[in-house]
């Protein structure tokens, strides 16, 4: 995992240390990122709140929209209103066969998938090793757990989540400890194109170090009770050239399945 120092270094904040709250496992990372308008302080990215709304904004370019974590957005609203088993990870997650399967999310980004995982039933483990990411994540999470005007069952499916920052291959995991290990690794030579939106883009430029592709399935397999699901662009090779015992395959995205 980056050196949290120097992971620091690439931020400023907008608002001061009074907004931030106290009680939250990224409160010492934001609380010792210099503000804003400090001089001669140059950084790539800028910390800000959008109403209330813990964001990240790029330095460099001011026109891009601001990166946050909103689990009520509308798009993603719709995909949450279609059901989670009839799309292809819920088949490549094995949900049918499953009752409250316990997954650890070991790349767990800005929560997108942990979330839907949550709110099908699942009780997820979210790993994030990016500060800054797991920044935006847990503020969204809180979010969604106090949240007023919406359904019950949302807050709940924030509640089957739990998240923890670090590195999955430099943490202590007992044996078959979950049902299912997800991972949606990112790999310099595996890079999503730009144009899949502002979040992703964000999510590369931010993921400078590489973890071992053979080391990260090796320690999920390990975890794993029942199976292994892989998200990966269609056209890309197996993760550590392994071949997959299944494969759930779309127009841009596959899930590649590893069963124990």
């Amino acid at each position: 995992m980056a050196d949290l120092r120097s992971d620091q270094a690439k931020f400023l904040r907008a608002f001061g240390s009074a907004e931030i709250s106290s009680d939250t496992v990224s409160h010492c990372f934001l609380a010792q990122l210099n503000l804003s308008d400090t001089a001669g302080v140059a950084a790539d990215y800028q910390f800000i709140l959008d109403q209330g709304r813990l964001a990240l904004i790029s330095v460099q370019n001011r026109r891009q929209s601001p990166v946050l974590v909103d689990f009520f957005d509308r798009a993603f609203r719709r995909r949450l209103a279609a059901g989670l088993q009839g799309q292809l990870l819920g088949k490549a997650l094995g949900l049918k066969n499953l009752r409250t399967p316990k997954v650890l999310d070991a790349t767990a980004g800005l929560g997108t998938d942990s979330y839907l995982m949550a709110h099908a039933g699942c009780l997820v483990t979210a790993i994030e090793r990016s500060p800054a990411i797991f920044a935006l994540l847990e503020d969204g999470l809180r979010r969604a757990v106090q949240a007023v005007g919406f359904q019950e069952s949302d807050s709940e499916a924030a509640r089957r989540i739990e998240i923890r920052r670090g590195d999955f291959l430099l943490m202590d995991w007992p044996d078959k400890a979950y049902d299912v290990v997800y991972l949606d690794p990112m790999f310099p030579n595996d890079r999503r194109k730009a144009s899949s939106g502002k979040e992703m883009t964000m999510l590369q430029n931010l993921a400078t170090e590489d973890q071992s592709e053979s080391e990260l399935l090796t320690q999920s397999l390990r975890c794993a009770r029942r199976r292994v699901v892989v998200k990966r662009n269609r056209r890309s090779r197996e993760l550590a050239g392994m071949k997959p015992t299944l494969k759930f395959q779309g127009s841009r995205l596959r899930f590649d399945v590893y069963c124990r």
